[in-house]
């Protein structure tokens, strides 16, 4: 349900044996990352939102993902490697429930 997800706090979750870890924006909108960091898979549900809840900091090396699953910064690093990334998923909301797409994205059907 939508109301397990705090506003400036972190969700873990396992679906289909996928570790994910969920989060709001200030918006007000859920994203949702695959729950382990690409560096050496530190649990990102064991860091903190940043950036008005658009990113998300690991706990272990301090990267920082935005919603995207993009690392877009790193401690001591001018340049973060483009291959430095986590896997994202789409998520909606839809009467107090949260649904999310496990599959490849690119295959998602609009169910409005």
């Amino acid at each position: 349900m939508d109301d397990e997800i705090p506003s400036g706090g972190l969700l873990s979750r396992t679906i289909i044996n996928i570790p994910l870890v969920f989060w709001r924006t200030d918006a007000g909108n859920i994203a949702a990352l695959e729950n382990r960091c690409c560096h050496w898979g530190a649990k990102l549900s064991l860091g903190r939102v940043e950036n008005g809840g658009d990113r998300i900091r690991c706990p272990y090396h301090g990267l920082l993902f935005d919603r995207t699953g993009q690392c877009v910064s790193a401690p001591a690093q001018e340049r973060v490697p483009a291959r430095a990334k986590v896997r994202s998923f789409p998520v909606i909301e839809r009467h107090r429930w949260v649904r999310i797409w496990m599959a490849d994205p690119a295959q998602i059907l609009d169910t409005r």
